[in-house]
């Protein structure tokens, strides 16, 4: 009977350990994952909806930009906009959090021997990346 309690405890704890790892998106640092992921499956309008409103909305403005420039040629798309010519980036090793004020979070990414920061903002439906600043992916 004792192999029995052993090998449940120890399932148990593969369990509880595989719980640790998993995103968490309602956290800063689990909604910069969850758009990464997004943007490395190719996931694109999945990521485009982890960016901040005011984000989507300076890409919204600058996609109508290009298009009158355009002579309409060119139809205003803020999200092929965004992830234009952008290659998938490379895994991430680390994102920790750097500081967080009220809704307004600043990450450490670290990846391929490169680090930044990243802002993130929390609106309504959730934790998003916010770019607006300068929106480039």
């Amino acid at each position: 009977m004792r192999p029995l309690a052993t090998t449940t405890w120890l399932l148990f704890a593969l369990f509880a350990l595989g719980g640790c790892s998993r995103l968490q998106p309602d956290s800063p640092v689990g909604a910069y994952q969850t758009f990464h992921r997004h943007v490395q499956r190719g996931e694109l309008p999945k990521a485009y909806a982890v960016l901040s409103q005011p984000t989507q909305q300076v890409l919204k403005t600058r996609a109508q930009q290009v298009s009158d420039a355009s002579g309409g040629m060119v139809k205003p798309e803020p999200l092929a906009l965004f992830f234009a010519n952008v290659p998938v980036p490379p895994d991430v090793q680390e994102v920790s959090l750097l500081r967080q004020e009220g809704d307004v979070a600043t990450l450490v990414v670290r990846s391929a021997g490169r680090s930044g920061e990243v802002r993130m903002v929390r609106e309504p439906s959730g934790w998003k990346v916010d770019f607006s600043a300068s929106p480039q992916p």
